[in-house]
């Protein structure tokens, strides 16, 4: 089978490393490789670029160029009514989108795919395991519930960089801390046991 050479875009850096080790985990296991092309995955800052990448995703698709795209559910409905809504698909009509299209959405932000790695996320942030929920899907807004658990129980100085300051909505190393955890010790495999949505997006890699 031959390689698959693809675009990505996320909306924050945590997201691009998971994008990284997913694809790293998927490769492992296939017969072919998804590839990414140099200097992507692209950071965009936020959903709304991402979004603005819509249109562009369904003509690259059109021209068989693969594009892998990960985003937040955030306060959607689920992850069909996003994707009706960003492309412009009938409520009626199924939310398929081209196979070239590899449009994943976490429930119902990345932070519900990383802590889904429980034990090793609660050895890698010296935070007990028992502070964090088995079912990160499930939480309504995992950042500030993982902010929260951070604020209560953390004690370390890195704990406090992670914490927001003023009008910020995270810390100075937030993003620094969970990327070092991807990148270092998470498993996807591991945290798709805790996590549906984690777990489709992985099973879609695996079908390429």
């Amino acid at each position: 089978m031959s390689d698959i050479h693809c675009f990505s875009y996320v909306e924050d850096a945590p997201s691009a490393s998971v994008a990284r080790k997913l694809v790293s985990a998927r490769n492992s296991v296939s017969e072919n490789a998804l590839v990414f092309y140099s200097g992507f995955p692209a950071v965009l800052g936020g959903c709304r670029p991402v979004k603005s990448k819509s249109k562009s995703l369904m003509r690259m698709a059109g021209s068989g160029i693969y594009s892998l795209v990960l985003t937040d559910l955030d306060t959607a409905e689920c992850a069909c009514s996003l994707i009706r809504d960003w492309f412009g698909l009938p409520r009626e009509n199924p939310a398929d989108l081209p196979s070239q299209c590899i449009f994943r959405v976490a429930v119902r932000e990345i932070e519900s795919w990383i802590i889904a790695d429980r034990e090793a996320w609660a050895d890698h942030i010296g935070i007990a395991a028992a502070n964090f929920p088995v079912h990160p899907d499930e939480l309504s807004d995992p950042k500030n519930r993982l902010l929260s658990v951070v604020r209560k129980k953390g004690r370390r100085k890195i704990h406090r960089e992670m914490l927001p300051r003023g009008t910020a909505h995270i810390g100075p190393r937030y993003n620094e801390v969970l990327c070092d955890f991807i990148d270092d010790a998470w498993d996807p495999v591991r945290a798709s046991a805790n996590s549906p949505s984690l777990k489709r997006a992985f099973d879609a890699l695996l079908s390429l």
